[in-house]
């Protein structure tokens, strides 16, 4: 059963249009900024999958990867910076870099490498829109997401999500 009009008024707080099309539009300023409040449908999606990798982390494993598994959780709020990160693990900005170095490999490295597998999970494993998983890991806008998933894997979304179905 499809919510009456006033349900979606209620929820979303605006008075929604009827048309052809189901569809939520939000100004470039209104989706760049951060959540205020929990979004418990968005987490109840994606919680068993985080958890499932969590629980895979031992207390032995190095910095990568434990910057990999709290990249996990900050991407979907936009906060990924290398000092968003360094505060969450409750080290230093350098000490980070230092620690990482030590792996030999770097933020960036790692950022894109948790960028690039969600990417591939949310395209063969859901049928979530491209603008929807640009947001969730992190890019300002869909272009970027479409150019770094063409550098990881050299291929379209659209190639590998097609791909993935059959």
């Amino acid at each position: 059963e499809i919510p009456s009009l006033e349900d979606y008024a209620e929820y979303f707080g605006i008075t929604p249009i009827k048309g052809d099309e189901i569809s939520i539009s939000f100004s470039k300023e209104d989706a760049a900024k951060p959540f205020l409040t929990e979004n418990t449908q968005m987490w109840e999606f994606f919680e068993p999958g985080l958890r499932i990798r969590l629980s895979e982390i031992s207390p032995e494993e190095g910095i990568t990867q434990r910057v990999r598994s709290a990249l996990l959780e900050m991407l979907p709020s936009g906060h990924t910076s290398i000092d968003d990160l360094a505060k969450r693990l409750l080290v230093s900005r350098r000490t980070l870099q230092r620690r990482l170095g030590n792996e030999g490999t770097n933020f960036k490295e790692v950022l894109s490498s948790v960028r690039e597998e969600l990417a591939r999970h949310y395209i063969t494993k859901s049928e979530l829109p491209y603008n929807q998983i640009s947001f969730l890991l992190g890019y300002e806008d869909p272009n970027s997401f479409f150019r770094a998933f063409n550098s990881w894997t050299g291929a379209t979304p659209d190639s590998i999500r097609s791909a993935g179905m059959h």
